[in-house]
């Protein structure tokens, strides 16, 4: 009876994710938001023939200027994908737990962004309320911090304080970059063990296997910014601060990546693995726009031929995430006045409609 009940509730996850892509935006709809001349027309436009119509529901019918209508949209996002991981945790699934603590890391790395600054940047003011509810972040010293210390002092007391004390007892230099890398290599350790210890057989390699291709991604974009942007060539050390508890990699494959004299090395060693049929074959330089392009392909597959309804929940929220930065992109592009032929090759879009 009880394996009878969670197969019902984990088919009822798969429908709900799958039912959920059909208001996913097509081709046509971005070529149409592109083709928009001002703001407001943009905004007219997402009420009347997608989705995000529901976004502006509770609002007066007020102009929007770009700022005000990219936070609307994120927080309605955001929302919806809280929505999801609520649904999972009633029906007692632990995958929630995963995007608790990306929650958190993404709060943590947005402060430590803006240090230098008046601001406490955007994301804090879309945090759902589910996430917000299960945080063990205290948010006000957090955003009141101005210097690593005082970052780093407001982490006391929570799990990411004892990663953060290297950077206060001097052990390692701060900076946000190394900051993101210990973060990240955190919530990808946790994430294996979560996996570990609450799913088995095929169903637990099929979630593993899509938490490593998001490691992976992570990890190729910090070694390449440091092969790009630092002009770190050979010998980067691991350290602890590359993903390799969650990965697809062998380590032969991951020291010759770390050993590669430029980020086009590194990606050509890439294109030999798993992942290689599904980078783009273009000439595109920008490394998060490769691994952007590459998740999104990967998510594509999982949502249709996935018998795993956690695997398709988990894509569905990585298709949401890149629907969500095509948007951004389209409304910065009617800002500038700039036209669909500018705007759409930027787009990350599915094999099907690139």
């Amino acid at each position: 009876m009880r394996s009878a009940i969670a197969s019902l509730s984990t088919n009822a996850l798969l429908a709900k994710a799958r039912a959920m892509y059909a208001d996913v935006l097509t081709k046509n709809n971005y070529t149409e938001l592109a083709a928009c001349r001002t703001v407001s027309e943009a905004v007219s436009y997402l009420k009347a023939h997608t989705a995000y119509g529901e976004a502006f529901s509770g609002l007066s019918n007020v102009k929007l200027h770009r700022a005000r209508l990219e936070a609307v949209l994120k927080k309605y996002m955001l929302g919806k994908i809280a929505d999801l991981f609520a649904y999972e945790k009633a029906l007692g699934q632990e995958l929630y737990n995963i995007f608790l603590l990306r929650s958190d890391i993404e709060c943590i790395l947005t402060c430590a962004d803006f240090l230098d600054t008046d601001s406490i940047g955007d994301y804090l003011l879309y945090i759902p309320d589910f996430f917000k509810a299960h945080s063990e972040l205290d948010t006000v010293p957090l955003e009141r911090a101005r210097t690593s210390t005082e970052l780093c002092e407001a982490l006391r007391g929570t799990r990411y304080g004892v990663l953060a004390e290297p950077f206060l007892n001097g052990q390692t230099p701060f900076s946000v970059q190394t900051l993101e890398n210990i973060l990240y290599d955190y919530l990808y350790t946790q994430a294996n063990k979560i996996i570990s210890e609450n799913f088995r057989g095929k169903q637990r390699e099929e979630i593993l296997n899509f938490f490593r291709m998001r490691a992976d991604a992570k990890m190729l974009e910090s070694i390449c910014r440091l092969k790009t942007y630092y002009h770190q060539g050979t010998a980067i050390p691991n350290g602890g601060f590359f993903h390799a508890s969650l990965s697809s990699f062998s380590p032969q494959e991951l020291q010759a990546m770390l050993h590669a004299e430029t980020a086009e090395e590194v990606l050509a060693l890439v294109r030999k693995t798993r992942y290689g049929k599904y980078l783009p074959q273009g000439g595109e330089t920008v490394i998060e726009e490769q691994m952007q392009r590459m998740q999104l392909h990967i998510n594509e597959k999982n949502l249709r031929f996935s018998t795993c309804p956690q695997v398709v929940l988990l894509s569905f929220v990585g298709i949401l995430e890149n629907e969500m930065h095509n948007v951004t992109h389209i409304i910065e592009g009617v800002r500038y006045a700039l036209g669909p032929e500018e705007t759409l090759p930027y787009l990350i879009l599915s094999e099907d409609e690139a």
